[in-house]
């Protein structure tokens, strides 16, 4: 079982200093992505990621370093294991299957193309999501992962979402941080919404007073 250990690095070298003021860097009350660090232990190369939401944040990636700086270069790794062939994305160092006895798993790049399992629309959020209402909430599954992944969708109409519906992956050209931020969905573009039905007709008329409200908050904030 050794051989399914795997190395977490110490934050020792963490200057607390340049973080004294950091209220003031931030403009308005939420989260925001401030620093992306790597280093190695044990011939392990580490990210961690650090976020303040109020205060500070520190996330060690450990052995999925490897999907975080994927995600800096613009790829979506996932992990496929040799025993099974299982392949999960979100990743999965260690393989889920009771058979497979935690076999540690390879990483594989994944498509940027999915189908949508789930979703949800939100018609409320947390202060830094406001503005962004009402939005998409989807889980898909990336290629021929067996596990889905939720992430932002990104459609003008969302009463029109369906599941099964073919999706693709878009990356931000701005900064990333090797996290969820740094991608979302679309529909495809071979993609076409059904026609409309009461139950989509129920749904946009639930959206309206969001989108309506989210006019008046934008005027005040």
């Amino acid at each position: 079982m050794e051989k399914n250990l795997h190395p977490t690095p110490n934050n020792k070298d963490f200057i607390w200093e340049k973080w004294t003021k950091l209220n003031e860097q931030i403009p308005e009350k939420g989260w925001t992505w401030q620093n992306v660090r790597s280093g190695n232990a044990g011939n392990v190369e580490w990210i961690e990621q650090q976020i303040y939401y109020d205060m500070l944040y520190t996330f060690r990636l450990g052995a999925l370093s490897p999907y975080a700086k994927g995600l800096l270069e613009g790829k979506l790794l996932g992990t496929k294991c040799p025993k099974c062939g299982d392949i999960t994305f979100p990743p999965r160092i260690n393989c889920w299957r009771l058979d497979c006895n935690l076999e540690i798993t390879e990483w594989i790049e994944m498509p940027h193309s999915g189908i949508l399992h789930t979703f949800t629309i939100c018609g409320f959020a947390a202060k830094s999501a406001l503005k962004k209402l009402p939005f998409v909430l989807a889980y898909v599954l990336i290629g021929e992962s067996k596990t889905a992944i939720a992430n932002i969708l990104k459609i003008e109409e969302p009463w029109h979402v369906e599941t099964d519906m073919p999706v693709i992956i878009k990356f931000t050209n701005k900064q990333r941080v090797g996290n969820l931020i740094d991608f979302w969905f679309e529909p495809a573009p071979s993609w076409n919404p059904s026609p409309m039905t009461p139950e989509k007709e129920r749904i946009k008329k639930l959206c309206e007073p969001v989108y309506e409200w989210i006019k008046i908050l934008k005027r005040s904030m």
